[in-house]
């Protein structure tokens, strides 16, 4: 008579369930790795730390532990204030697709997220923003994810850096249309920072910016 082993029984079935765990955990990291790429355009208006204050817009730090336009001080629009409850994924997935569709009055000039794959990217990372993370995921969580300016501008170093820094007020389209020297498009930037409201980039942020500028749209 067979004697039951429980050790065999159980061993491959604990090494299946680790590797489930750990590929998943993998996957979602990775998804999170990604969406902190393409929030690069959230960080030129919204601080995440935990500390962080309102700027141009409200802190993105424990967005799951308040209500939609509750963050104390800040002047929301009427339309995103009557939206009632706490952000989950559907309603931030709405609102990254289109802010001005979401809340037609908003100040956010941000025109929105296009790419799926891109939104559930960032909504992953923005629940990694939480003191607890919720469990926030959209349908398009698997879907591949473009590159940030991918298919509007020209490949090469440091786009992700510039799409980011100029999807953040305008249309990436806006760019391509232009033909500018290494100091016009200094220039151009020192006017965004003084009179557009946009942040001041460091130094070297600052250099790969007009490097990729110049280089590619440039006279």
């Amino acid at each position: 008579m067979h004697e039951f082993n429980f050790i065999e029984r159980f061993t491959p079935l604990s090494l299946s369930l680790l590797l489930f765990f750990s590929t998943a955990l993998s996957a979602n990291e990775e998804l999170i790795a990604s969406g902190e790429q393409q929030a690069l355009v959230c960080k030129a208006c919204h601080q995440v730390e935990p500390d962080g204050i309102a700027v141009v817009g409200p802190p993105l730090w424990g967005l799951a532990d308040r209500n939609i336009a509750s963050f104390g001080g800040f002047n929301y629009s009427k339309s995103l204030k009557q939206h009632q409850g706490r952000w989950d994924a559907e309603k931030l997935d709405a609102f990254l697709k289109s802010p001005a569709t979401f809340a037609p009055d908003t100040n956010m000039v941000f025109p929105g997220v296009e790419d799926p794959g891109a939104r559930a990217a960032i909504i992953a990372w923005l629940a990694s923003k939480n003191p607890v993370r919720p469990i926030w995921t959209t349908s398009s969580a698997g879907a591949p994810i473009k590159s940030v300016g991918d298919g509007i501008l020209e490949p090469g170093e440091n786009m992700e850096l510039v799409a980011a820094v100029c999807s953040a007020c305008h249309s990436l389209h806006l760019v391509v249309q232009q033909g500018l020297s290494k100091d016009s498009w200094e220039e151009t930037l020192e006017w965004m920072v003084d009179e557009q409201g946009m942040d001041e980039l460091d130094p070297d942020e600052h250099e790969a910016v007009l490097v990729y500028l110049s280089t590619h749209y440039g006279l």
